[in-house]
């Protein structure tokens, strides 16, 4: 990327020397996802130009410095896109994305839509042979930020829960709150009547067209009037938010993924402190939650065979962020592989 709205360039460019703790991966599958078309539509800022997008990464470690431990030559392995310091508090309980030197790889420093790539030893798992390539790629983002909001949340069992937007991320969160959090009631929105059968299909129970349905009178009915217990907006416009606002339960937990340039105008007493409700933001994920996953996915929790649903090459890497932009044949996530 060298500018904001303007199509990818495909460059040559030199391979990536390592550091001492550095591993050198040969990329086999990135995933395309919505923030990759926001930082190209100047939507979300990045670190610098110009710049290899792509965050959800999959390959085969090739080379390694002397100091990377504890991963071989020939792993496969999938790539934790955050880098921390890894030295302070945050850092050392597990919580990276609050380090002050916080980068993300594919944002502040470059990415997977590329034949190599360098990352620190500590940044990369390694996968069971049962995982494709595709597949661990997306559990870098697509899947992994849809469990962070739902730990976020505090999912239990007992926890009603309304996701708005069935994208790759919100499809995802749809799928592990049925299969891992055995949530008993989960209603999707979207104004695309696949992606609801789609939500249906991964463990949605109740399912809503707000182009066709009142979504208050619909949320009121399945709720029993008290509005669920915990909402996850992947779409994060203005009248999203102010309707998860406006819906949720008393007591209710609020999480934001999505993005968007729309500012939101509230007021506390009416909304916040009368309910007490938790509007809370959520930003990437965790190391742990990314090895977490990889346990569901091993173990058969999860399934996610269904999730890539169109492949392209490295030089087709524009084609590949036009059919997500525009929702070209229903895609929930687009690969670009190797």
């Amino acid at each position: 990327m060298h500018r904001t709205n303007e199509s990818l360039h495909l460059d040559n460019i030199p391979a990536p020397s390592l550091e001492p703790n550095d591993v050198l991966i040969r990329i086999r599958a990135s995933g395309i996802c919505h923030s990759d078309l926001n930082y190209r539509n100047g939507i979300a800022p990045i670190g610098r130009l110009p710049i290899t997008l792509g965050h959800e990464i999959a390959g085969i470690v090739e080379e390694k410095g002397d100091g990377a431990t504890g991963i071989d030559i020939n792993d496969t392995v999938v790539v934790h896109y955050v880098l921390g310091c890894g030295k302070c508090g945050f850092c050392r309980s597990g919580i990276e994305t609050y380090c002050a030197e916080y980068q993300m790889i594919g944002k502040d420093v470059d990415g997977g839509f590329a034949e190599y790539l360098k990352v620190p030893a500590t940044n990369v798992i390694t996968i069971p042979e049962s995982l494709s390539f595709d597949q661990a790629a997306i559990m870098g983002c697509a899947v992994s930020t849809g469990l962070h909001a739902l730990h976020r949340g505090r999912a239990t069992p007992q926890s009603s829960l309304l996701v708005y937007g069935v994208g790759g991320v919100g499809a995802h969160a749809i799928h592990l709150a049925s299969a891992v959090f055995k949530m008993h009631k989960i209603i999707a929105v979207d104004v695309a009547d696949a992606k609801l059968e789609l939500a249906k299909k991964l463990g949605a129970t109740n399912l809503v067209n707000p182009s066709r349905e009142n979504l208050a009178e619909f949320i009121s009915s399945v709720t029993d009037g008290f509005g669920p217990d915990l909402i996850i907006d992947f779409v994060g416009r203005r009248n999203t938010i102010q309707n998860s606002i406006d819906f949720a339960a008393k007591g209710a937990r609020i999480l934001i993924v999505g993005i968007s340039s729309d500012n939101l105008q509230l007021s506390p007493y009416s909304t916040l402190i009368g309910k007490e409700i938790e509007i809370m933001g959520v930003n990437d994920h965790l190391k742990s939650e990314l090895e977490e996953l990889i346990q569901y996915a091993s173990s058969g929790t999860i399934d996610l065979s269904r999730s890539v649903t169109h492949r392209v090459s490295l030089d087709e890497v524009n084609r590949g962020m036009e059919i997500l932009e525009r929702s070209i044949g229903n895609p929930l996530r687009v690969v670009v592989e190797q």
